[in-house]
């Protein structure tokens, strides 16, 4: 009987060590993202599709997305800041939030080049996204406002 205690002693051990290594590498990888840029939590879903949450920093020139399923500390996904055309602002009721977002969340419908998709991001972030947006130096503003 001690021997089988021993070894779910050990199992439970790794497991707890694991979820620390876990837990530090995505720490690590926020903090590295954000050393390169503001990061906001944004979730982005396309036609037919579900909520994916993640995270966007700010670039001059683009936005760049991460999601927070994977470590990588490449982006999935880049926007142009020219080609990137935010729409109306719509109130999501509580039963649309996203995962990882809870209170007033906003969504808003996106055209990037021939892409159509929508945001939801906390309005406070949704605020510094269309001003970052609509400040972009001359040659990168698009015709959307």
């Amino acid at each position: 009987m001690s021997d089988a205690l021993t070894a779910g002693e050990i199992v439970l051990a790794l497991a707890v060590i694991a979820l620390l290594v876990r837990l530090g590498a995505m720490v690590y990888r926020t903090r590295s993202l954000s050393r390169e840029g503001n990061l906001a939590v944004m979730a982005t879903r396309y036609p037919n599709g579900s909520w994916r949450t993640g995270m966007v920093r700010y670039r001059p020139d683009r936005l760049e997305w991460f999601t927070f399923r994977t470590l990588r500390l490449t982006p999935e996904r880049i926007w142009k800041r020219g080609e990137f055309v935010l729409g109306s602002r719509n109130a999501l009721d509580s039963s649309e939030l996203p995962r990882a977002m809870t209170g007033d969340a906003v969504a808003v419908d996106v055209e990037c080049a021939v892409e159509r998709f929508s945001i939801a991001m906390a309005p406070a972030d949704y605020t510094a996204l269309r001003s970052w947006s609509e400040s972009a130096p001359p040659g990168l503003r698009s015709q959307g406002y």
